[in-house]
């Protein structure tokens, strides 16, 4: 998948194998990679990656 595809909730929810109502908590995080357009929440594909990789890393130290 490109770094520059925009996921909406549910498609970030089935990529990391969650349900949507917890990428939705996420969303109100200071650190998590969601932009508010309009009514509606997208989330870059590349910078939630390195929000799990970071979230990953956070977890080993």
């Amino acid at each position: 998948m490109s770094t520059d595809v925009i996921l909406t909730v549910p498609e970030a929810a089935k990529l990391l194998k969650v349900c949507s109502k917890t990428v939705y908590t996420w969303t109100h995080r200071a650190d998590f990679p969601a932009v508010k357009i309009g009514n509606t929440t997208r989330i870059p594909y590349g910078l939630l990656m390195d929000w799990v990789n970071a979230q990953a890393l956070k977890k080993e130290a």
